[in-house]
């Protein structure tokens, strides 16, 4: 018995790192970051930007407008592709577009003599939309000839999805201190929505040579459901300065971590392998764990950062750069199931939650970087473009597990405003870009036997992600 649950609990864990299905692990994947550029308000310092809310609240003490915006991603369109995903000519790949509202956002001021600007915003942020599935249907050596000679009948199956949104609520205050220099603070509420799905399913056919006739011979299978959703609600703050003289414009914005407001969970999986022989022993194991678990609590962490940016004009040019440091976070749980039955046995008696199905997350310290350039090109058209890195935050060697963006990204935008008295009109085309060398597979097909569960062992293979989108921006002056 020993030497079974053994082979139980083995089983168990070596399914883990396909049960923990992928964050997005990025900082500046929204257009409204410190370099992007195109987005009104998307800056730290004075830009001759358009802008109502800004991402440093201390820019917006220089405008005497009250002002409506709204911004969105008029067409989005992502393209994730995993070369071999689940095996030789097998890739994963992801389509998904979108039309997204991204930022609506009003100012106003207050007390004409000695004016504080107040804004709000409420800004959209959908980090991530994969959804893939893959199937490898072949004769293969897939069980060990001692009870099963020759080539079986083989099917592999796999599908996920991921899709992360956040949803910011935002209020800002600006006021010059001086001619010279403003400061400002940013109340923001942070809303969160994750849910993560994967299936594995993997069977061969045993061959009964000494009863050929046998239509339906018994079936080794290994067949993995996971599902996991939370929604977490927090807030932090930002606290901002600005500081203009003449040609040149300075900016500064310190954001704190994120403090929680509310968690809610839902954590569901299921395991179920049939006639799975230990080809060292011989032993036929059967396993069946299941568990659905409801109201769990959530994590969700954002490191203290701190951001920089200048701007320099020069004619009708103005050239502008940003960065953002971000700090480490140590390894964490996002989502721990509660100990609870899990394995079940015939006798009646059930075995708790192993604690590997910790969902995880981890950050070591990341600087993006982004250039902006503009040029009034008359009174009514300015050209812009910007050029950002999106550096992933994950400690590979800690917190990689089950995440699918492991690479980094590179984001570029160009396009233009067009201003009139009562209103400014902006659009733009955007474009990502990101790849690696060494992806993990969650499975490998081509290399399932009995040894691995038929799960195979997981081989680093090519990836890649583009994306590209057009951005609509309307400010209109009151």
């Amino acid at each position: 018995m020993k030497k079974i649950y053994a082979f139980f609990l083995c089983l168990l864990l070596s399914s883990v790192p396909v049960l923990l299905k992928a964050q997005d692990s990025y900082y500046w994947t929204s257009n409204f970051s410190p370099a992007g550029f195109l987005t009104p308000g998307a800056a730290i310092a004075n830009t001759r930007d358009s802008g109502i809310v800004y991402l440093n609240p201390a820019v917006m003490a220089w405008s005497d407008k009250t002002a409506t915006s709204i911004s969105s991603n008029v067409y989005r369109y992502d393209h994730f592709r995993i070369k071999n995903g689940v095996g030789m000519g097998k890739d994963l790949v992801a389509n998904s577009t979108r039309i997204v509202p991204q930022l609506v956002s009003k100012t106003f001021k207050l007390n004409k003599q000695d004016p504080l600007t107040i804004g709000f915003a409420l800004i959209q942020n959908p980090l991530q939309d994969f959804n893939t599935s893959q199937r490898l249907d072949k004769k293969a050596n897939v069980l060990n000839d001692s009870y099963s000679p020759g080539d079986e009948v083989y099917i592999g199956q796999y599908d996920a999805d991921s899709k992360v949104t956040e949803t910011y609520a935002q209020i800002s205050v600006g006021k010059r201190i001086s001619q010279k220099l403003a400061a400002g603070l940013t109340l923001e509420g942070t809303l969160r929505n994750a849910s993560n799905n994967s299936n594995i399913t993997s069977r061969a056919l045993y061959n009964t040579p000494n009863d050929p006739d046998v239509i339906f011979p018994p079936v080794a299978s290994n067949q993995i459901i996971t599902s996991s959703d939370y929604t977490y609600a927090g807030v932090r703050l930002k606290f901002g300065l600005a500081y203009d003289s003449g040609n040149h414009h300075w900016g500064l914005l310190l954001s704190s971590p994120l403090a929680k407001l509310y968690s809610r969970a839902t954590f569901i999986a299921d395991i179920n392998s049939t006639n799975l022989t230990d080809p060292e022993t011989g032993v036929v194991s059967n396993l069946l764990a299941s568990t659905r678990q409801t109201n769990l609590r959530a994590k969700w962490k954002m490191p203290l950062s701190l951001a920089g940016g200048y701007a320099y004009d020069y004619g009708r040019g103005q050239i502008y750069l940003a960065a953002e440091f971000f700090g480490s976070v140590n390894s964490y749980t996002i989502l721990k199931p509660e100990e609870d039955s899990f394995i079940r046995t015939g006798n009646g008696s059930k075995l708790p939650l192993d604690g590997a199905l910790n969902m995880l997350d981890g950050r070591k310290k990341v600087l993006n970087v982004g250039i902006g350039y503009s040029r009034e090109i008359n009174e009514v058209f300015t050209l812009m473009s910007s050029l950002r890195t999106d550096f992933n935050y994950l400690n590979e060697k800690t917190d990689e597990q089950g995440h699918i963006s492991l690479w980094d990204n590179y984001h570029a935008q160009i396009g233009g405003n067009f201003k009139r008295r009562k209103f400014n009109l902006r659009a733009g085309l955007l474009l990502s870009y990101g790849r690696t060398g060494s992806f993990s597979q969650q499975v490998n097909f081509d290399g399932a036997s009995d040894k691995n569960q038929l799960i195979g062992e997981s081989l680093q293979v090519p990836a890649k992600y583009i994306s590209t989108g057009l951005l609509l921006s309307y400010i209109h002056n009151f």
